[in-house]
């Protein structure tokens, strides 16, 4: 595969997101936030009964806590998840001020959505499994995410389109920084 060909069909993949509803993009993202709590919620369970740190309840009485920890789980990814899609899309948006971006705030929401959806699925692989760089990669992958969405869905230039991802990117990593950090997720 050739790097132009690979560049087509990003292209082609971004501008049929693009055409996309809003409406559509937000139930995909719900439908992400709820499969990720739901991964999260289920591994935190199945790390505490393999590593015998669960309580020791009957079939039934494990069924139920665990059905109502998902159902918690679920409500506060929503909650979680909806405040991360606002709160990155105003970092972006912001950003995107300085490249002469004024108006379009849900096309930039939509960039978001697609942006942190790997972020969303894979979360637990980073609190749970502690898996080395894992967090640094899903970064890699919300920058690029968002710096094609930049560069096709607001028409900006190749420099503009790294700017915004960059300094975007870079927010979030030093708002993310300490918890990485402190949790020895990060290196």
């Amino acid at each position: 595969m050739s790097i132009h060909s690979v560049s087509a069909g990003t292209h082609r993949v971004f501008l049929r997101l693009k055409k996309k509803s809003f409406r559509e993009d937000f139930i995909f993202f719900l439908a992400v936030v709820i499969a990720g709590s739901l991964f999260f919620n289920l591994a935190i369970f199945l790390t505490a009964i393999i590593s015998g740190h669960g309580p020791s309840l009957s079939g039934l009485q494990i069924i139920g806590n665990v059905s109502l920890g998902l159902a918690i789980g679920i409500i506060q990814g929503l909650i979680g998840g909806v405040v991360l899609l606002v709160g990155t899309s105003l970092i972006e948006h912001f950003f995107l001020f300085f490249v002469d971006v004024r108006n379009h705030f849900e096309l930039t929401t939509k960039i978001v959505i697609y942006a942190v959806a790997p972020a969303v699925l894979f979360f637990w692989l980073v609190v749970l499994a502690g898996v080395p760089f894992v967090s640094l990669l899903l970064l890699v992958c919300f920058s690029l995410v968002t710096y094609f969405g930049i560069r096709i869905f607001h028409g900006r230039s190749t420099g503009q389109a790294a700017f915004v991802s960059i300094a975007t990117s870079a927010v979030l990593l030093f708002l993310s920084y300490g918890w990485l950090v402190r949790n020895g997720l990060l290196w």
